[in-house]
């Protein structure tokens, strides 16, 4: 018998973890973060020079503010300090973008900058981005890479240094699965398992054992195989592989390859000590933050603003491990500050945050990570799968007296126990009940008539797994 849990495993198997975790739900740019609440609005923090938060003004926040897109399923956020853009991808396949577009990156024909989401054009079908320095990457369902922006390094792939104000198709290249644009370079993953770089090449980072000469089209990077996940900073680059190992090349200076010196490197080095990685991972201007299988996160490379999470600013040129934090769902790097949010949604962030980068509300540097109650429940990637594949039913919704039903009958086959917790929107947990299933349950019955009318949000948790509705008690 072929049950609901069974369907989940195949699509696991044929498609993989990796997929299902390629869509980044938090962003981190030079000075800014971008992250997708529950309801897949997109809300923003911190340097706000370049409109690059996306609200309509030019003003900094340390507290989220709404962009107005809906139905967003991926964020990026590029830039390198003052100058930044944003991105956003929605569940229809368009492309929206806003901030800085001094040479284009926003991909709208034009060199104006905006501080409002405009729609990126000729794109379509899209299933990721990424934003780099001042260009701008997506990748569509059928492998091609489209590329937009500066172009001074070569990072738009084509051949030229010719800036584009629209995006064009990287040439000769097919196949891809993942997409990475670091501040200056790009790195592209295919299906095969190997991993091509171009554009900017100071300090080894596109890996092909060159330094210091551009690279203006596609090179494969050397000797990598097996690759699950890649991810670009400044000036370096960074590779999972499918035996959970870490590797790194370019510059080194603050340690930021992981390999306990600090010599650049032009080909892949392995990160030292560092086992049993997840595909969940980032990398900053000059730092690098992993999740391990056991649930624990490390990072090494510059911490000057406190930005590593093991409460020192002394930087590091072996993994350290974060401190006091687990379950950890997505991560971000930025310019020297951190951000993830862990299974449950919630948000947390370390390191500078003189832009309120870490929306907080403050402007205050940690450097332990540190919960961010003003953000709003971040969904978490698998949440995407179970939506594809379960109807969960709550009903009545809205309601008129605080109280719904959970239809239990589409998860009998699938689970036996799970937990319910129901947010605010401001992220603050207002109702949480564990429950067993058993055979023949029907429903389980959900009580906030104590709150106050508005919208609030259902996290369903099981086997490691979630899936998210919202709720409107009226």
């Amino acid at each position: 018998m072929i049950t609901k849990k069974t369907i989940v495993i195949i699509w696991l198997f044929y498609f993989g973890w990796s997929n299902i975790n390629q869509a980044q739900k938090i962003a981190a740019g030079g000075w800014h973060s971008v992250v997708i609440c529950i309801d897949s609005t997109v809300k923003a923090f911190g340097e706000n020079a370049t409109g690059q938060l996306g609200n309509g003004s030019n003003t900094d926040s340390n507290v989220p503010v709404s962009t107005g897109l809906t139905n967003v399923i991926a964020v990026s956020a590029g830039g390198d300090q003052l100058e930044a853009h944003s991105m956003a991808l929605k569940d229809d396949g368009t492309v929206w973008a806003w901030g800085s577009n001094l040479y284009g990156q926003l991909g709208n024909a034009s060199t104006t900058n905006t501080n409002t989401p405009v729609q990126s054009l000729l794109l379509n079908n899209i299933i990721a981005i990424s934003a780099g320095g001042w260009h701008s990457v997506a990748l569509k369902n059928d492998g091609t890479v489209w590329t937009w922006g500066w172009n001074m390094d070569g990072q738009l792939g084509d051949g030229t240094t010719t800036d584009r104000i629209i995006p064009g198709q990287v040439p000769g290249l097919t196949g891809i699965t993942q997409i990475a644009a670091g501040t200056y370079h790009v790195l592209a993953l295919k299906n095969d398992g190997t991993v091509w770089a171009w554009g900017d090449n100071l300090y080894g980072q596109i890996g092909n054992g060159t330094t210091g000469t551009d690279v203006k089209s596609p090179v494969q990077v050397s000797g990598l195989n097996n690759v699950v996940r890649i991810a670009a900073g400044r000036f370096f680059s960074l590779a999972v592989k499918s035996d959970g190992t870490v590797w790194t090349w370019g510059q080194n200076l603050y340690g930021q390859l992981g390999d306990g010196t600090t010599i650049n490197k032009s080909v892949p080095v392995q990160v030292s000590g560092l086992t049993g990685v997840t595909t969940i991972v980032a990398a900053g201007a000059f730092h690098c933050i992993v999740v391990k299988n056991d649930n624990t996160v490390w990072a090494w490379g510059r911490n000057t603003y406190g930005n590593l999470g093991d409460n020192t600013v002394i930087h590091r040129s072996l993994p350290v491990q974060m401190i006091g934090i687990s379950d950890v769902a997505g991560v971000a790097a930025g310019t020297n500050f951190s951000i993830l949010y862990k299974t449950d949604g919630t948000f947390w962030g370390c390191g500078r945050n003189l832009s309120g980068q870490l929306g907080d509300g403050t402007f205050t540097q940690h450097n332990v990570l540190t919960q961010s109650v003003g953000v709003c429940p971040i969904a978490s990637d698998i949440e995407e799968l179970l939506n594809n594949n379960f109807e969960l039913i709550v009903f009545p919704n809205p309601s008129g007296n605080g109280v719904f039903q959970l239809d239990l009958s589409v998860l009998n086959e699938y689970i036996s126990k799970l937990q319910l917790d129901i947010y605010d929107m401001t992220g603050k947990r207002v109702f949480s009940k564990n429950a067993e299933i058993n055979t023949g349950d029907s429903s389980i019955f959900i009580d906030i008539s104590d709150q106050s009318d508005g919208i609030y949000f259902l996290n369903l948790q099981t086997n490691g797994l979630r899936v998210s509705r919202k709720l409107i008690k009226q």
